[in-house]
């Protein structure tokens, strides 16, 4: 009954599909005097829109609606409290992915509408020193590793933050930068944050996670997850994307050796796979079923691989080149085009129905999600250089390095990526905590210009979240703010907890 919404274009439903509607509609609140069959029309419009496109402001959809805008913000708040106009807006279109991530965030859109403080909502940690993988879709100058004399200093700096923040209010990960499991005192950080009470998910190339760094990091048995960025399946795709003969072998032997760990430590830990889908792989990518089967065949104390999330290529650096991207060592021919995303299209079913990946979790993300359901069209939300904010979005994520700077983007987090250096907004050190770096940027400074390309630096998340902040702008000029708008979740946040997707549906 809801394929009128997974559709290129808006229609109505048919006849039976709108009396099945009607019936749902009517059974799922207190119509009280309302009538809204009169309006019914432009109901199904406003869930159309919205289900498929979260970032429809109010002006646009009024200006699809022959009502007043008085007549708007009745029927919004009609569908905000009418429970199953929710469901069908928020589970049942191609922007799925998408309110599974950002309703959360609107708890502190007024903060970041008025570059008022508040402790991010997420915060990524990246204590690597260095990476061994030379990938072309990465970021990361790959002349740079941190000194190691920054290692003592980057725990105390990672602790210190820590004891700042409100596990209720704050979510973080460690990630990269630069690969995390280069860093000695991974463990400690692990254990540390977990005792504080945050949960702690670990995104790593798994080259390092070996028996004996799993001996040397007890703490890593307190992980709430664990992903690992599976670059290929065989041993030559490997080596291709990331320029280190063997890998393949070491990677999957890890990945074996650590779901052992964790059945005998922490079965509560998830572990998971994460894909990047190029058009120099696209034709591996069923063979991830034999990869995941291997592994489990070879867990011999519990289960295997719980979680399967995959991207594409975000281009950050396939599309965009700096001065630092001629000395790559190699470059990605390109992203992926219309005759790609239909192969994919077959691909995800053959993974949906495989008797080894359908008990998994499978996590597409937000355009490869559209993709799954057959729109190849519906690409990943990404703003222009143009609509980037001055104060960037501190009040729901920043990330931290070794050294303590604090970046404004999470694709900025790479030491020295050229022209990076203008997103570090401060360095957390004995004199200055996370608080203070983020008053003083917002309080004494004029913000960040805008120049061509710095979108670069952002990553999906970062696109999200700046996209949220700006139709909020948008929606207050217009008259109508989000809490008079026809989503529930964005007019009452703080009932949102602050989930982890990779491995369920927040």
């Amino acid at each position: 009954m809801y394929n009128w919404i997974l559709q290129d274009k808006f229609k109505l439903p048919d006849q039976d599909q709108l009396d099945r509607l009607i019936n749902h509609i009517s059974k799922a609140n207190n119509l009280k005097d309302f009538k809204f069959k009169k309006y019914l029309k432009e109901i199904i419009t406003i869930v159309f829109y919205f289900a498929n496109d979260p970032w429809t402001t109010q002006q646009s959809i009024l200006s699809k609606l022959n009502i007043t805008k008085k007549e708007l913000i009745s029927l919004n708040k009609f569908i905000r409290e009418n429970k199953f106009l929710q469901d069908l807006i928020t589970t049942k279109g191609y922007g799925f992915k998408y309110w599974q991530s950002i309703s959360p965030f609107c708890k502190n859109i007024k903060n970041a509408l008025n570059n008022k403080f508040s402790y991010p909502m997420r915060i990524a940690f990246y204590p690597g020193v260095s990476c061994m993988y030379y990938c072309g879709f990465c970021g990361r100058n790959q002349k740079e590793k941190y000194p190691l004399n920054s290692l003592e200093n980057g725990l105390e700096i990672f602790k210190k933050t820590i004891l700042e923040l409100d596990p209720n209010n704050t979510a973080i990960s460690i990630s990269g930068g630069l690969e995390p499991l280069t860093n000695p005192r991974l463990g400690e950080i692990v254990e540390f944050a977990s005792k504080h009470g945050l949960r702690v998910p670990l995104i790593t190339n798994g080259h390092s996670l070996t028996e004996k760094n799993l001996h040397n990091h007890p703490g890593l048995k307190n992980l709430d997850s664990i992903r690992i960025s599976l670059y290929g399946v065989d041993e030559e795709s490997y080596e291709f994307i990331t320029t280190i003969k063997k890998s393949y072998k070491t990677v999957k032997k890890n990945c074996i050796n650590f779901l052992k760990f964790r059945n005998n430590n922490n079965p509560n830990i998830k572990f998971g796979l994460n894909y990047i889908i190029l058009k120099e792989n696209i034709n591996n990518l069923e063979k991830l079923v034999d990869f995941i089967s291997e592994v489990n065949n070879e867990v011999d104390n519990g289960p295997g691989v719980d979680f399967l999330s995959l991207r594409d290529d975000f281009d950050t650096v396939t599309g965009i080149s700096d001065e630092s991207d001629q000395e790559r060592k190699y470059h990605l021919s390109g992203l992926l085009n219309d005759e790609d995303k239909e192969k994919l299209i077959k691909i995800f079913d053959l993974l949906e129905t495989s008797r080894v990946t359908n008990n998994l979790h499978i996590d597409y993300g937000y355009a490869l999600y559209s993709i799954k359901n057959g729109n190849i069209k519906n690409n990943l939300k990404k703003i222009n250089d143009n609509e980037m904010r001055k104060f960037g979005h501190t009040q729901m994520s920043v990330c931290i390095d070794l050294l303590g700077d604090v970046f404004l983007y999470r694709e900025a987090g790479f030491l020295n990526r050229s022209g990076n250096k203008k997103f570090i907004i401060g360095r957390i050190n004995n004199n200055n905590s996370l608080k203070s770096v983020i008053e003083n940027f917002l309080i004494n400074t004029k913000g960040l210009g805008v120049e061509k390309n710095d979108i670069r630096f952002m990553d999906p998340f970062d696109h999200v979240l700046t996209s949220l902040i700006n139709q909020a702008e948008n929606d207050i000029n217009f008259g109508i703010p989000f809490e008079d708008g026809p989503i529930l979740l964005r007019s009452n946040p703080k009932k949102i907890n602050l989930g982890n997707s990779w491995y369920k549906n927040a």
